[in-house]
């Protein structure tokens, strides 16, 4: 079965200043059923790009397409709406709330049933292979468990497009193997998963910058 590119990148340019160049012609695809690492140096421009497939930032040049269609991504609720979602390397979660808080947090509606979020949160973590509390309060994880709640919470908000940036940098080896084997899970189930690393790991194939 042949597969099908979930995102292509098409002579993706992006500058800050005059001098700086972040990105020049970048080429990249990657697949519905794969794991793409882009792995290179720190400083060599893989978070920047990551970053215009996530909404933060616009290239200056170049197209994106999602499923073969062009897409328009200006912020990182476009980026949700492709179905497209980022789990940074600097976690982005309020200490004092709950982990099923945190992944309803900012949801449009505003309007949260816990109980109901927390029963979904559960059956994700079973699919995937996740150990998680939903009613453990964030102060009190280690860095694993909030590792996992980013990851959920992009999960739980629909993404099949999902972007790591240095997710073993860290994670003790044990840990490190855990998310691999959740990771290949869901390319299994037909994620389109790319990680960003500057660390040689069994990923799948890599795109070197």
């Amino acid at each position: 079965m042949t597969k099908r590119p979930a995102i292509q990148l098409k002579n993706i340019t992006k500058t800050f200043g005059s001098k700086v160049v972040a990105n020049k012609n970048v080429n990249l695809t990657a697949y519905r059923g794969e794991i793409l690492s882009v792995l290179g140096e720190n400083g060599s421009g893989k978070t920047t790009l990551m970053n215009m497939i996530s909404g933060i930032y616009f290239p200056d040049e170049g197209q994106i397409f999602i499923d073969g269609q062009e897409a328009v991504i200006t912020s990182p609720k476009d980026a949700f709406a492709y179905k497209i979602g980022m789990i940074h390397q600097h976690f982005k979660l309020v200490d004092v709330f709950s982990a099923t808080e945190n992944i309803v947090l900012g949801l449009d509606d505003g309007k949260y049933d816990l109980k109901s979020s927390t029963k979904q949160i559960k059956e994700i973590s079973e699919q995937y292979g996740f150990e998680l509390d939903p009613n453990k309060k964030i102060y009190t994880m280690s860095v694993s468990e909030k590792q996992t709640v980013e990851i959920i919470k992009v999960l739980y908000r629909g993404a099949d497009i999902l972007i790591l940036d240095e997710p073993t940098a860290v994670l003790t080896p044990q840990e490190t193997e855990k998310l691999f084997a959740i990771l290949r899970r869901m390319r299994d189930a037909g994620k389109c998963i790319i990680i960003i690393t500057h660390v040689i790991k069994p990923f799948g194939f890599c795109v070197i910058f």
